[in-house]
């Protein structure tokens, strides 16, 4: 599995730059894992910006077809619950997913290599079983991430999500996810925020506020 990186906040005056550059939105770690079966081979995922489902992973009647999908359904998709529409999937144009590293910067560059596909679904491998149009291999293991656009109310943002595919036991895994909350601004994939660092950050900031009070 790839290892995280930290933002780290070293002293309030740094803590107030880096809420000017954006904020990370983390999920946590998650290790949500979707085994191909032939009655039941994908769920739906909620990170918190719409009402209902954002996104679903799993593999389209397939075990060869692990895929992401960020279509909104009308009505309701059997098994996924709906999706949301806000989220846009940065893919090649035959809807195949590239294999992104850990430290590669999601932004407007990056989406103009893979453009959003609004409404869509990609492929890690094949879209058919036969036609290869994903980057990820279908015989070794592979921890990579997917690179999305979020339609928020004050404009684009970018995030990632991280998956472990193991063709061997048909086992998809969504790692966990994180997005930038401020439109515009890059996020690079396996960042997280530090929450210790945040916290002492909080309480550095809290200290000084109560020092000036005492005065």
């Amino acid at each position: 599995m790839n290892t995280k990186k930290s933002l780290a906040v070293v002293s309030t005056s740094a803590l107030a730059a880096g809420m000017a550059q954006g904020s990370v939105v983390y999920s946590g770690p998650l290790n949500l894992q979707q085994i191909y079966t032939s009655g039941q081979y994908r769920q739906g995922v909620s990170m918190g910006v719409s009402g209902t489902n954002d996104f679903v992973f799993g593999y389209e009647a397939g075990a060869a077809k692990p895929y992401v999908d960020a279509r909104t359904f009308v009505g309701t998709d059997p098994g996924a619950g709906g999706t949301s529409g806000i989220m846009s999937l940065l893919e090649k144009a035959n809807t195949g997913l590239p294999v992104t590293p850990a430290g590669t910067m999601i932004d407007a560059s990056y989406a103009t290599t893979y453009p959003a596909v609004l409404a869509g679904r990609g492929y890690m491998y094949t879209d058919d079983g036969t036609t290869v149009v994903g980057d990820w291999s279908n015989t070794a293991t592979t921890d990579a991430y997917v690179g999305i656009e979020l339609a928020l109310s004050g404009g684009t943002s970018y995030g990632w999500l991280e998956f472990i595919d193991n063709p061997g036991t048909t086992n998809l895994t969504l790692v966990d996810w994180a997005y930038q909350s401020t439109p515009g601004v890059g996020i690079e994939t396996g960042v997280i925020p530090e929450p210790t660092a945040f916290a002492l950050g909080a309480l550095g900031l809290a200290g000084f506020l109560a020092s000036r009070r005492r005065r």
